[in-house]
């Protein structure tokens, strides 16, 4: 699990504010990284209160369970794979692969509405560059959003019934 979720997780799990200092011993990091972690879940949408006596998600937070999706696919199936995944009410964080000469390289999506993916796919459309699935067969992978995990595994199944072939991120 991502370091970032198992801050969140914890976050998640009490009810009063937890130091940074106990943060940071829980995840075996520094004091510094909690901050930046924190910011960084900020970033994503996370109502994080800092207090005196340490962090805590804001009350009605809308918490996110966040996993990793290996899919591959044609580029005529990016459509219907982004209108799946929005229709379980799943966010499309990002999109990126491992490249064999650059390493992993990613792009920003956050796709949340049919009209996300929609604006997304004309804009996709209107670029003679390649989509990062076409360097790689196909494959690639996308960071999920969702308010638990049995949302995207619905949504996982609603594609491997559809025909995406889901590999192991891993």
């Amino acid at each position: 699990m991502d370091r970032r979720q198992q801050l969140l997780d914890i976050l998640k799990s009490s009810n009063k504010p937890i130091p940074g200092s106990h943060l940071a011993d829980a995840l075996d990091v520094s004091r510094q990284t909690i901050v930046q972690d924190i910011a960084f879940l900020r970033k994503d949408g996370f109502d994080i209160i800092s207090t005196t006596q340490g962090y805590m998600l804001a009350h009605g937070s809308k918490s996110q369970y966040r996993e990793v999706l290996g899919i591959i696919h044609t580029p005529e199936q990016l459509k219907r794979e982004l209108e799946i995944l929005v229709a379980h009410h799943v966010t499309v964080e990002d999109v990126f692969i491992d490249h064999p000469v650059y390493g992993r390289i990613k792009g920003e999506l956050n796709i949340r509405t049919p009209r996300d993916v929609k604006e997304f796919v004309e804009k996709r459309d209107r670029s003679p560059i390649p989509l990062f699935s076409e360097v790689t067969g196909g494959l690639h992978y996308h960071t999920l959003l969702a308010e638990d995990a049995d949302t995207i595994a619905e949504a996982k199944a609603a594609l491997q019934k559809e025909g995406f072939q889901l590999v192991d991120p891993a």
